[in-house]
């Protein structure tokens, strides 16, 4: 029995460290009304930014609140209930805790450990801090994994573009053009439509270069995207000749109810490899690869 009691002393003091360390770096909850006083014009990018702010403020609010009343449990000051039981073992297995989750998605299934969940949150949080500050402009190339909605901000620069040419919205559609370039390249806004980064395509790769899709390289699974424009367009100007239309989901469990599909983006293919090939090959892209660092 001595054994069991060592173990858990063990694990109560993993978990301390680890919410003492989560506590620590917890982000703080956005001022929307703050952020609504600085925005100089409405548009659908400072909507977007302003609903994004909301979710991540419900989201640290709950996990700080979480970890500081599992620590009362810990320290006999509460009752452990089951939710606080359940955030002690995500914690010392580094698994996400399905309340933290459900904060954050309904219907994505997680595939990062804790710790890499956690990093996640605090990338998503520096970008929307970026995002929300002085006019509430939104950066030059969004980081689209970083997005609570992805599919509305995808929506917004269709109806940014709606707006300024006075069409309505069910006539847009939009392309997307793979660039040459990284994220911290771009300086510039694009003069149509925006840049968006972090995709990572699955079961092929892309060749920079030549600017269009390739077979994988021997035991490469995944490659990472250069910066992507989104360019929207109005339906009777929608050519797809020489694109792939490529699906774009959450994760690798895009078979999942809890991948659904985001998007379709166009990626250019090799004028002797049709669509067909790419299709057969089950090339997509992700919003987040849990192989990566």
């Amino acid at each position: 029995g001595g054994g069991g009691g060592g173990g858990g002393g063990d694990m109560e003091a993993v978990v301390r460290k680890g919410v003492e360390a989560m506590l620590e770096s917890c982000p703080e909850a956005f001022s929307i009304i703050d952020i609504e006083s600085r925005i100089g014009d409405k548009n659908p990018y400072a909507v977007c930014a302003l609903q994004e702010a909301v979710r991540m403020t419900d989201l640290v609010i709950f996990i700080r609140r979480s970890l500081e009343e599992l620590t009362l449990g810990l320290d006999g000051a509460l009752n452990m209930s089951a939710a606080m039981e359940e955030v002690q073992n995500g914690i010392f297995r580094n698994s996400v805790p399905s309340a933290w989750m459900k904060q954050m998605s309904t219907r994505v299934q997680e595939v990062y450990s804790l710790q890499r969940w956690y990093r996640d949150v605090q990338h998503r949080h520096q970008q929307l801090v970026k995002w929300t500050e002085k006019k509430v402009e939104h950066p030059k190339s969004v980081w689209v994994p970083g997005l609570f909605n992805a599919k509305a901000f995808i929506t917004a620069v269709q109806q940014v573009y709606a707006r300024a040419n006075q069409l309505p919205l069910d006539v847009m559609k939009f392309i997307t053009e793979v660039s040459k370039v990284g994220p911290e390249e771009i300086s510039e806004y694009a003069s149509e439509g925006t840049y968006i980064h972090g995709l990572t395509m699955e079961g092929a790769r892309w060749d920079t270069k030549a600017g269009m899709v390739k077979d994988s390289n021997p035991k490469e699974l995944r490659c990472l995207l250069p910066v992507i424009k989104v360019i929207p367009i109005t339906s009777d100007k929608y050519d797809i000749r020489g694109y792939y239309l490529c699906p774009v989901y959450m994760n690798m469990q895009r078979a999942n109810v809890y991948s659904a599909q985001v998007s379709v983006f166009t990626i250019k293919h090799p004028p002797k490899e049709p669509p067909v090939k790419w299709v057969l090959a089950s090339v997509a892209l992700l919003l987040q690869d849990e192989l990566a660092a």
